[in-house]
């Protein structure tokens, strides 16, 4: 299998369980009652520390990885892999980790380096299927 699926499918991975630690969290703040309700909103609790930062970062994943998908896909389509689409491609998934993980422990400095690095990344994989 090529590098840059094989980086979709790790990146997807870690999108499938990046919501665990946000979870977490809310089990302990709500109570297991409210992780299996509609969740409305519990007067005077909010999710806090680490736990709301992995639930941010969770988010900023879902928000990001239709564009890593659909360069990945459309390269591949078009037969555009070359070596720097490996790189990008690895590239991305190791910011995209590292952006998670700096978010998580609250490194703001390290989280917007590893955010830039991918995003900058991504756009090359992009802009590589345009050309």
């Amino acid at each position: 299998m090529r590098p840059e699926y094989q980086s979709l499918v790790c990146l997807t991975m870690l999108f499938l369980f990046a919501w665990v630690p946000a979870s977490c969290g809310k089990w302990q703040t709500f109570g297991i009652k409210w992780l299996f309700s509609n969740r409305r909103p519990v007067e005077g609790k909010t999710l806090d520390g680490w736990h709301a930062r992995c639930e941010r970062a969770h988010n900023n994943l879902k928000d990001n990885l239709p564009a890593f998908i659909v360069a990945v896909v459309l390269l591949g389509l078009t037969n555009k892999f070359d070596h720097s689409t490996i790189i990008a491609s690895v590239g991305y998934v190791t910011c995209r980790i590292g952006h998670y993980v700096s978010y998580a422990i609250g490194n703001v400095m390290a989280r917007a380096i590893f955010f830039t690095v991918g995003v900058t990344a991504n756009t090359y994989l992009l802009i590589k299927v345009l050309i």
